[in-house]
């Protein structure tokens, strides 16, 4: 009888720690797109944007949020202060393989592209251009990407995209 209610115990607990685990990693793996509808207003430096948390490999990283055509085209141009935030989320309304460059941008940045469903597909050094977009190098990815996130040099944990 004891061995029967040892076993009992042993399988709810072992149920309830799976289930926990379960739920733990479905609210950690949300969507990008989740947590994009989930966004809020940004703070200084960034007014006027919006910001979210999302998570590389594990690791949570609060952004600022481009995912209109005039705010990816402004991105971290002329900004070497990103306040409290780790980084810049590019959305893009469809998958795509445009070319990023780092004209004006005064400090290294890495960038990592993700699929729609988060996965990565590239990840880049980006340095410093103190030209235009027609003279500094295209940065591009190996395959077409949704999302792109770029952060400080050596910033840019690895591993795929979540929410």
């Amino acid at each position: 009888m004891r061995r029967v209610a040892g076993a009992v115990v042993a399988a709810v607990l072992l149920l309830t720690l799976g289930v926990g685990s379960a739920v733990g990693a479905a609210v950690a793996g949300r969507s990008v797109g989740a947590a994009v509808k989930a966004a809020s207003r940004a703070q200084s430096p960034f007014r006027g944007l919006t910001a979210t948390t999302v998570h590389v490999g594990g690791s949570a990283r609060q952004v600022v949020i481009a995912k209109t055509e005039a705010q990816r085209q402004r991105g971290l141009r002329q900004r070497s202060n990103l306040g409290h935030y780790d980084g810049m989320l590019f959305v893009f309304s469809a998958t795509t393989n445009v070319g990023f460059t780092m004209s004006t941008v005064p400090v290294p940045l890495d960038i990592g592209f993700y699929r729609s469903d988060g996965r990565l597909v590239d990840t880049l050094r980006m340095l410093p251009c103190t030209g235009t977009d027609a003279t500094c190098p295209a940065y591009r990815a190996r395959a077409s990407f949704r999302y792109t996130l770029e952060t400080p040099g050596g910033a840019l944990p690895p591993g795929n995209l979540t929410g």
